[in-house]
Formats: structure tokens, sequence, C-alpha cells
């Protein structure tokens, strides 16, 4: 897309959080959960499917469009805009990656039309540590067996399908003996919604396998190779992730902005006090920092750079850190007000923190940036 596409792109986005998702973050945030209505709404636009191929009736978005759909959606909400990540890209990353051309066909095409997917990867015993899931499952002659449980996974309560990781080797095999499958939403599938700090509404939830049979074909890649394509989604999908950030951090500005000229202390606007420009410029260099790093890692994922996945993780380490802080900063500019409920600054400040700790911690990301620059990290071939 050229710039003019790309704001139109924004344009449209913006037009449609505004009078779609803005009405109702604060009753997401209160309930836990997003109004069946709005998550149709959302599907309809595409959202849940941003990277899947116009082939398959997806609107195949490039890293860099899917990071301002994202953006745009977090200011609104933060919920939505993580549901749209999970689905749009970490879900769809694998199939339109490693999936045979069946399952292409028939998950790709069920996402482009409106279907939400889940990405059940992270255990009880095992978050950063995902070489040691113990979540199984047993070869049945042309089927798996999949019993265990997985914790944190956003979309749970809403999704129509899984992709989940699961052990086909030994314990001792770690990453080598993980394969990933696509599996249906069925009565096996015990959902347990989570009360999360942030993010509420996304549907953050344990999720328990009880004898799951799925077809040998739902798997995804090769057999023991799931490790490798999951990491591989988290590598491309950090900057969506990122975006998140990226969107809740320019929404927190705006707002304190906002407040700061209107709120009087003194006899004048709290914006000519000069400790409070002070956290207002901090504020604006911070997200237009984050913005750039943002938008730069995705065009070098677009671009095929063999260096992206460190380019992933600076761009999430600082959207997350930076992000943090003017979240923190809008809130000590709000001061009392910034701290209730009635704030959108209080909502936002709890969701960003998310991002330091979801698709890989800050002291992960550290990890990647140092094995990419050491040659242990690459960008995958994609077929």
């Amino acid at each position: 897309m050229t710039e003019d596409q790309l704001e139109l792109l924004r344009s449209s986005v913006r037009e449609f959080a505004d009078k779609v998702v803005r009405p109702v973050a604060r009753q997401i945030d209160r309930d836990n959960e997003v109004p069946r209505d709005v998550i149709k709404q959302v599907a309809d636009m595409g959202y849940f499917a941003l990277r899947v191929p116009q082939e398959y009736g997806g609107p195949g978005l490039s890293t860099l469009e899917s990071v301002i759909v994202v953006e745009e959606l977090a200011k609104a909400s933060g919920a939505i805009a993580i549901m749209a990540t999970v689905s749009g890209t970490m879900v769809a990353y694998p199939l339109v990656h490693y999936a045979s051309p069946e399952l292409k066909e028939r998950y790709l095409t069920r996402l482009a039309k409106g279907a939400i997917g889940a990405f059940a990867l992270s255990e009880p015993c095992c978050g950063t540590d995902a070489a040691a899931i113990t979540t199984r499952a047993e070869k049945d002659g042309d089927e798996f067996v999949i019993n265990g449980r997985k914790t944190w996974i956003t979309n749970s309560p809403y999704a129509d399908f899984f992709l989940v990781a699961a052990r086909t080797g030994r314990p001792e095999d770690r990453h080598r003996g993980v394969s990933l499958f696509v599996l249906e939403r069925s009565p096996c599938i015990e959902v347990s919604k989570l009360d999360m700090m942030g993010y509420r509404g996304s549907g953050t939830s344990e999720v328990l396998f009880k004898d799951c049979r799925v077809p040998a074909e739902n798997m995804i890649g090769g057999l023991n190779e799931g490790f490798k394509i999951v990491m591989d989604a988290l590598n491309e999908g950090r900057v969506v992730t990122a975006a998140t950030a990226l969107g809740l951090a320019e929404a927190a500005f705006e707002d304190a902005f906002a407040y700061s000229r209107q709120r009087e202390t003194m006899g004048v606007p709290i914006s000519e006090h000069q400790m409070v420009q002070y956290m207002l410029a901090e504020m604006k260099m911070r997200v237009e920092a984050i913005r750039l790093l943002v938008y730069e890692a995705a065009r070098k994922v677009d671009a095929g750079d063999p260096e992206y996945p460190m380019w992933s993780s600076i761009a999430k380490l600082a959207a997350a850190e930076w992000g943090v802080d003017v979240a923190r900063m809008a809130v000590q500019v709000e001061g009392g007000f910034g701290y209730s409920k009635e704030s959108i600054v209080e909502r936002i400040y709890r969701d960003i923190k998310m991002v330091e700790i979801g698709d890989g911690t800050n002291e992960v990301q550290r990890m990647v940036i140092l094995r990419t620059l050491t040659g242990k990290i690459r960008a995958p071939r994609k077929t």
C-alpha cells in the first residue's frame, strides 16, 4: 500500500473503533466479556483474519497494515486489539505458512468468514519454558488423542477452533518432541475464564483437554516439528503485539494531554506547570519512538529481512517498557482521577502491563536480540 492507502486504512479502522468499540470499552473491562454483537461486527470487518490471504477470502494484510489496524483498535479497547492479534496473526501464521492445502482451505476460509481462533501454548508449568510442555497427543490409528491443561489462552470462550501445541515425543526431547494441531471446539474442551488484571474481556482462560480426538491430518507441519512453527509465529506476531502497546500508549498520552489543559490548579491549567510539561514531553517522546520502532520492525518482517526476529523483539521490548512508562505518567498527570475507574488511563495502565509478559517476557526479548546478533536465530524460509 502507498502512504495514502495506509492512511485510508487507518481512517477506516478508527471510524469503526470510535463507533462500535469505544462506547463499550468500559463495559468490556467491567464485565470481563465482549458482547456477542460487537464480536460479530469486528469479525465482519475481517479483523480476526488480518493475515489471511485474499485467495481464501481474507483481507491479506501485510504486517505493517496489520500493525495499523491493531494500533487503532487498541486506542479504543486493548481487549479487542489483542483478540484480533491472536486470531488474525498468531493463529493465521502457522496455517498460512505450514499447513497442508486441505487445512488452509478449511480453516483460513473459516477465519475469513468470521471464525475466531485461539493459540494454545502456555501451561501452568511452562510459560517462558515452552519446550517443557506436558500436554500430550497420543497416536491412535488415524487420530491423535490430546490430554492436558493450557492456561492464559486468549480468545478461549469465543474460539471456534484451537491451535494446540502438544508433546508427541519424550519429555527429555523437549522442543524436538512437540507437534502442532488444529482442534475443533467440542465438549472435550473445558474453558475456565480467568479474572485477569488487564485485557479483560479478551477471554484469557485455562483450557482443559480431556481425551480430545483429532484426525492425524490436522497436524500442522510434520511430527515433532511444532515447536519451530510456534517460535516462528511468535517472532512475527510480536510486532503486532507491540502495536497494541503503541495504541494504548497513544490513547494514554492523548487523554492525559487533554486532561492537563482542562484541569486547573493555582489559577492555571496544569499543563502550564513545568513538571507536568516535563511528563507530557516524555510521554510524547516515548510514543513516537515506539511508533518508529514498531513500523520499522513491521517493514523488516514484510521484506523478509533475515534479522527480523531481532527487530520484532526490539519493537516489543521498547513498546512494553516505554508504553508502561507512558501509562504510568498519564495516571500521574491525572492524579486522583487517573487512579479511579472513571479514568481511561487506569484501564490502559492495567492493559499495557501485559505486553511486558505475554508473547515472551521482556527478559526473553533481550535473549532473542542477543541470539540474533550471534547468528543463532534467523528468519525462516516461508512457503
